[in-house]
């Protein structure tokens, strides 16, 4: 009966190291795609002086979609990629744009048209004359699952000064929910709460920047 007892309690145990090696595995799976980056290389510029210009697209607000975190959310991935390459050694500088919603006429009045058409072309004119590598930063969309944001969407574009015209781009992918929730947790176990959204996917756009070559690999932050 002993023996009968032993084996009894040997398989309970091994069931748990198996749900317990299971839910570890699932965890680890979570906590890893809470975050995304894909890129795509467009052509040959790359950052290679000591300046960067970090151009925010600002989401239109008049469209009234989840106005409030499209803009906020926004500005804080851009200003935390411009306090990345300040710790680079990068010298940067900011610059605002309005959206390609309202630049194209999505919006009611023509005065606001053509405000926003003249607000463009005076930003455009101060990029080329800062004349330095231009990190465009835009929200590229939400997802939402039903009324709740699930995915945020931002993309990174380098941009030439001359041309204004993209030579390397990226989306930065954000996933709210269980994943975040597994990410609180692993960052709790050592007294310390996860980094914000813009924090990490600024990280993540540095890591791919030099994975792709669009800054040297040997680039640290100070």
């Amino acid at each position: 009966m002993g023996r009968n007892l032993g084996r009894s309690i040997a398989r309970k145990l091994t069931v748990i190291a198996v749900l317990l090696a299971v839910m570890a595995i699932w965890g680890a799976w979570q906590y890893t795609r809470r975050q995304a980056v894909d890129s795509e290389t467009l052509g040959d510029y790359r950052i290679d002086g000591s300046s960067v210009a970090v151009l925010l697209v600002e989401p239109d607000v008049s469209l009234e979609i989840g106005a409030g975190l499209r803009r906020d959310y926004t500005v804080q991935v851009a200003r935390a990629l411009a306090r990345r390459f300040d710790q680079l050694g990068y010298t940067t500088r900011e610059f605002a744009a309005r959206s390609d919603e309202e630049r194209f006429g999505q919006t009611t009045r023509p005065a606001d048209r053509d405000a926003a058409a003249q607000y463009q072309a005076q930003t455009m004119q101060r990029l080329r004359e800062f004349n330095a590598p231009v990190l465009r930063v835009a929200l590229q969309d939400l997802q939402y699952d039903g009324r709740i944001v699930s995915e945020q969407h931002y993309r990174v574009e380098l941009l030439d000064p001359k041309t204004l015209q993209p030579s390397w781009r990226a989306t930065l992918t954000w996933r709210e929910g269980r994943s975040q929730s597994i990410a609180l947790l692993w960052h709790l176990r050592k007294n310390r709460l996860p980094p914000p959204l813009w924090d990490s996917l600024a990280d993540l756009a540095i890591e791919r920047m030099r994975k792709d070559g669009v800054i040297a690999a040997e680039t640290r932050i100070q």
